[in-house]
């Protein structure tokens, strides 16, 4: 068996790519990593309103039951002047996850856009 060096470098690129993983269309889904996978395109396809710009982050807060949707809204322009100060150009919204959506272990996001755990309520038997 051969022995492997592997550089610091190399571990610090492939935590990165793990922390933020691109979706469909490149847009960043941050928070949803212990999500399945195939989640990560019903949560992108929350994030519709084309009149903010483009898509392009997605930050998941499944325990809240929230995505925050991070669009750019000028392709030709990544910053702002604003009271002195160079700024991001961005455009937020929050969305609620669709009911049934994991949450936690053994939670799911309900109809009231809360994260719920039924065994967590339910009296244990002895």
């Amino acid at each position: 068996m051969k022995n492997h060096k592997i550089d610091w470098w190399t571990i610090v690129c492939a935590c990165l790519t793990n922390l933020t993983k691109p979706a469909v269309a490149n847009v960043a889904i941050k928070g949803a990593q212990n999500l399945a996978p195939n989640c990560e395109k019903k949560i992108q396809d929350l994030c519709k309103n084309h009149t903010a710009g483009t898509l392009e982050e997605v930050h998941v807060n499944p325990r809240q039951c929230r995505a925050t949707c991070t669009y750019k809204p000028d392709p030709n322009k990544d910053t702002r002047l604003s009271g002195g100060l160079i700024v991001r150009e961005r455009n937020y919204e929050q969305v609620r996850l669709p009911e049934g959506m994991p949450c936690a272990f053994l939670a799911r996001c309900n109809k009231d856009g809360n994260c719920y755990c039924k065994s967590c309520d339910e009296k244990r038997r002895h």
